[in-house]
């Protein structure tokens, strides 16, 4: 018997790679193919075998680095720009942080005020008022008893 040959992967579009890097796993890759390739004849198992080969398609679709080249002049005239930026930034900070020093030297000296102003303003606790009185634990709280009544007399 003569063995069939068939193809080890199914061929996948661009579109269908694009998607499955889209999305972030397989129900919602599953809903996405749906909506985007509504007359598709491939079902769950071969979309199933698609999203299993995910990882071979980024690393194809993984951008190759590009070699840039630029003049020495262009660096210079960058590298200008960003200490100018960056000196920009530092006088900011400086003049911020002087501005904050002041803010917390005038709350210092308004809290000393405060604080200068609460000593003499000590409460006077009153002298002639008796201490509290509290029961003893030891002693049980007795209850009387009320007096006996007289019986009422009623009059036919």
């Amino acid at each position: 018997m003569q063995e069939t040959t068939g193809r080890k992967y199914q061929i996948v579009t661009e579109d269908e790679i694009d998607l499955v890097l889209k999305c972030r796993d397989i129900h919602e890759f599953y809903e996405q193919y749906f909506k985007a390739f509504p007359n598709s004849k491939k079902g769950p198992d071969s979309l199933s075998r698609i999203w299993k080969r995910r990882s071979e398609f980024a690393k194809k679709r993984q951008p190759q680095p590009v070699q840039v080249t630029t003049s020495p002049q262009e660096i210079i005239g960058l590298l200008t720009e960003q200490n100018q930026v960056l000196n920009t930034l530092l006088s900011l900070t400086r003049e911020s942080l002087e501005i904050n020093k002041q803010i917390v030297s005038e709350l210092v000296q308004q809290n000393d005020i405060l604080l200068r102003g609460r000593t003499r303003r000590t409460p006077v606790k009153p002298q002639n008022e008796p201490p509290l009185e509290t029961p003893a634990m030891n002693t049980p709280v007795q209850n009387k008893s009320p007096e006996k009544l007289a019986p009422v007399m009623v009059a036919s």
